[in-house]
């Protein structure tokens, strides 16, 4: 049958092309990436992943120092000359790895372990010829971009390692291995008891093993890719933004509303100001020290992050002239900064007069700090509305370095100890608070061993208890009744080990605390015993701590 002719002619399809895949190539290894990958590996099994495990002490300082070295050499390029910035990164991030000798306050070695590992990206970053970005926000670009580029990297160098030499194929095996063999080991030790003891003969604590080396699974590809991304990935040129700034008016109106509020407020109570500069308490208040020191702090806290959230976004969305702001809003961005500036100081000298009255402690101190910081921030403010040279973001993380570096080295909870300990024995504090010398941790035992002889009885009783304490928390034992010949029956504390015996829970105040309890178990063995009664109703009375 002929075919009509009048039909329309259909094309045939085209053949179906596959799309090229998305995912990168994998990076092209020499001498220097396969050494860096190795070192790598035993920096991470043996230094960074148990030191993290172990709560970031001083073996953690020794592994960071040892990554901050190995990566500086292995990014460093011939040719690049960091800036002046990115080499006061690297300093400050190479000294926080003192912190973690110096103090025993886990609130600030994780915040200093989190402070170093943002400026040690700038530092790499810098050594790797790729420079902070142009603008205010810039900084934070820079890292933020380093950060993602060791995740979505971390594929590539896998691949790498897979594409290597003998090396660097035996190290990833013995990588990947390590899951399945701290599985296999685990089902084989619950299979049979010999075994079992075997492993617990080698590894006292085999679950804590474990969980390091996942840990140093995981940690080290992301590592392994920071390294690489930085040295082998171009920097993409950072677009410039498209919008142009809010309207000068608008912006205006907002700041004059909020800055006509605290005009009045100013003037309604500057003689409630003055009097946190005289060190006495406002007449008229029937308050005491305490709720003078803490009224209106949290509002303060609420209107300088409103304030700084505010400025900074009239720095960043405002119109300008050649990178300058309109004169108009350069004055009301002065004025609130001024006021913010004023508040912070009564709340500073608020927190003096608290401190002088009451003792130091680490949350009273520690949020004197914050404050500082804040001023130091709202200065730098002040300065960049006439000076658009000045970049607000670089100097708070500069700020926030030193400052945690002066808490870690200075040892905050050793100077709150120190600080009570004197003030009460020259008379400036009627008491002590020993259970607060207690909660200090390793640094509060020195002082709580000098008051156990303490004309007041009760703050003797109270540093007794406290010491008892530490024992209990500090050492594997039990109180035994034993009768010796000429002394008759006495109770003392028969100690089987030291609790955190592990080198990566070792750090000064730690060894210094064990070195006076040692002493004091040596020297008086029946002290458990002659406190006995005491600390056992504190034990009552926190069932929950043993």
């Amino acid at each position: 049958m002929e075919p009509n002719p009048n039909l329309p002619v259909h094309e045939p399809l085209p053949a179906y092309v596959p799309k090229p895949a998305k995912s990168k190539p994998a990076f092209a290894l020499d001498r220097r990436d396969r050494i860096f990958a190795s070192v790598l590996c035993v920096v991470t099994l043996v230094g960074l992943s148990p030191a993290i495990c172990g709560g970031f002490w001083a073996a953690f300082g020794v592994s960071f120092a040892a990554l901050f070295l190995l990566c500086s050499v292995y990014l460093r390029q011939k040719g690049t000359q960091p800036s002046a910035f990115s080499c006061v990164c690297g300093g400050l991030s190479l000294a926080c790895a003192a912190v973690f000798f110096t103090t025993s306050s886990a609130a600030i070695r994780l915040l200093t372990a989190c402070g170093a590992a943002v400026l040690s990206v700038v530092w790499f970053s810098a050594l790797a010829g790729k420079p902070i970005f142009p603008g205010e926000l810039g900084l934070a670009g820079r890292v933020l971009r380093t950060a993602a580029g060791s995740i979505t990297h971390a594929p590539r160098s896998i691949r790498a390692l897979f594409r290597g030499g003998k090396r660097s194929k035996t190290l990833l095996g013995l990588l990947c291995a390590l899951p399945v063999f701290c599985v296999v080991v685990m089902l084989l030790a619950r299979s049979d008891a010999a075994f079992e003891g075997l492993t617990q003969h080698l590894f006292v604590d085999f679950g804590r093993v474990v969980v390091r080396l996942l840990l140093a699974a995981c940690l080290f590809p992301f590592l392994l890719s920071l390294g690489f991304s930085l040295r082998k990935t171009p920097d993409a040129d950072k677009p410039d933004p498209a919008h142009k700034g809010l309207d000068t008016g608008f912006i205006t109106s907002f700041l004059g509303l909020l800055s006509a509020a605290y005009l009045v407020y100013l003037f309604s109570q500057l003689a409630y100001f003055v009097s946190a500069f005289s060190g006495i308490l406002p007449t008229g208040y029937t308050f005491t020290y305490a709720e003078y020191a803490r009224r209106g702090f949290f509002e303060l806290c609420g209107i300088a992050a409103i304030n700084l959230t505010l400025l900074y976004l009239t720095l960043l969305l405002s119109r300008k002239t050649d990178g300058r702001l309109p004169a108009v809003l350069r004055a009301l961005g002065a004025f609130i900064d001024v006021f913010t500036l004023f508040l912070i100081c009564t709340a500073m000298a608020k927190m003096l007069l608290y401190i002088r009255q009451y003792g130091a402690t680490v949350l009273r101190l520690g949020t004197s700090a914050f404050m500082l910081f804040m001023a130091v921030v709202f200065l730098a403010l002040l300065v960049r509305f006439f000076v658009p040279k000045v970049r607000v973001l670089p100097v708070a993380a500069v700020t926030a370095a030193v400052i945690l570096l002066v808490l870690g080295i200075g040892n905050l909870p050793g100077f709150c100890a120190r600080y009570n300990y004197t003030h009460y024995r020259n008379g400036s504090l009627p008491t002590i608070d020993t259970v607060y010398l207690g909660d200090l941790g390793d640094e509060g035992i020195p002082y709580l061993l000098l008051l156990r002889d303490d004309a007041d009885k009760e703050t003797a009783n109270g540093a007794c208890v406290m010491l008892y304490r530490a024992v209990f928390e500090r050492y594997e034992g039990e109180l035994h009744t034993i009768y010796t010949a000429g002394v008759g029956t006495r109770t003392v504390f028969e100690s089987e080990g030291k609790k955190y015996g592990s080198l990566y829970q070792w750090n000064l105040p730690r060894a210094r605390a064990y070195a006076a309890l040692d002493k004091l178990l040596r020297d008086e063995p029946t002290f458990m015993g002659d406190n006995a009664e005491e600390g056992e109703l504190w034990r009552d009375d926190y069932p929950g701590m043993f």
